[in-house]
């Protein structure tokens, strides 16, 4: 350890005349906290105490240290502090990622841009602290190799979601204003400036078209059910079908296979008819299941028909129908019919039946 007096401060240190012969002091060996300027520390003309790191005999070079002739304060803080503790911290360097705050003398942390706030994530930093403000952090990570400490504000408080999680559940029913359209969905405004997100396929129950976000406006109210809440992924899900009872189930627990049914032709094609039913439901009836005596080209969009339910396939959200099968199965019944009146009316046909008839009488 030596006395030296400051000769000339420059970005990167200063420069210590050691009595005769002048030394660097970097920056970096000024102190244990972060510095801009060598000028915090020190001033030119000043007298400090030094420690010799580095002599290169050959150069002449001399390599100083002052925050060498004090204890570490890393060892200190890591011995008493663990991730996840609370802290006050202030505010000493604001930057376009986020903010620096001393939480020890000598020990400063990052707090990035996204561990801010739970909200505000496209403010700039300053826009949320400045230099000297008073702050309160949570440790997130602690790199002793690298001498690096991860810290966050927004940690300090409870999350909305988790918040949003204690008071609503999956079936609740929520309403908000219709924030933004995307391609998949609609973001609906919640409490405490958490969106839901109403995928496009939870819009209808018969539709999952890209027509449907036509329907809603911008600061529309919107009112959907909770599907989910995803408090490690700050996810909510909605529904607005949900708010209703599927209409395809009400239909296939009101038609069973066989049963007749009205239906409207949205469409003919070249395999069929495609048909709505009750509610919306939407059916097919195949070519081949057309009536004995029919063709597609008897048959236009609009048109009402009379036909069966052929299948329900509830997994796949189909109704098939058909004409022949029930004309099938009618003739089938009547000829049946026919055979039993038949046998009733016949006269006895064996000489067994003949001599019993005999002994009846």
């Amino acid at each position: 350890v030596v006395k030296g007096f400051v000769k000339n401060l420059t970005d990167y240190g200063a420069f210590i005349d050691l009595g005769g012969l002048d030394g660097l002091l970097h920056i970096t060996d000024i102190a244990w906290c972060r510095i801009k300027h060598p000028s915090e520390m020190l001033k030119v003309g000043q007298e400090i105490d030094v420690k010799v790191l580095k002599f290169d005999e050959d150069k002449q070079r001399v390599s100083l240290g002052h925050k060498q002739l004090q204890q570490d304060p890393w060892s200190s803080f890591v011995g008493s502090y663990a991730v996840g503790d609370k802290l006050p911290a202030t505010v000493t360097t604001v930057t376009d990622y986020g903010c620096f705050a001393r939480v020890a003398e000598g020990i400063e942390g990052l707090v990035h841009s996204s561990e801010m706030s739970w909200m505000k994530r496209n403010q700039h930093p300053s826009k949320m602290v400045h230099t000297g403000q008073e702050i309160e952090v949570m440790i997130l990570d602690v790199n002793s190799d690298k001498r690096r400490l991860s810290l966050g504000m927004k940690q300090c408080s409870e999350s909305p979601w988790v918040a949003f999680s204690k008071q609503y559940a999956e079936g609740d029913k929520v309403s908000g204003k219709l924030n933004s359209k995307t391609d998949f969905g609609l973001f609906i405004g919640l409490a405490d400036g958490i969106d839901g997100l109403v995928h496009i396929s939870d819009i209808d129950w018969n539709r999952s078209d890209e027509g449907l976000l036509q329907d809603f406006q911008k600061g529309e109210e919107i009112e959907a059910v909770i599907l989910s809440v995803d408090t490690d992924r700050e996810r909510v899900a909605l529904g607005i079908k949900q708010m209703v009872s599927d209409p395809f189930n009400s239909f296939a627990d009101a038609n069973k296979k066989g049963s007749e049914v009205t239906a409207t032709i949205t469409e003919v094609t070249s395999g069929g008819l495609a048909v709505s039913l009750d509610a919306g439901v939407a059916g097919f009836l195949k070519r081949g299941e057309l009536g004995n005596e029919q063709s597609l080209s008897d048959f236009n969009e609009g048109d009402q028909i009379t036909a069966y339910v052929a299948n329900i396939d509830k997994k796949a959200r189909s109704v098939a129908l058909s004409i022949r099968g029930h004309e099938a199965a009618t003739q089938r019944a009547q000829l049946k019919e026919l055979n039993t009146q038949s046998v009733d009316s016949a006269g006895p046909a064996t000489i067994g039946d003949l001599i019993k008839e005999q002994l009846d009488k």
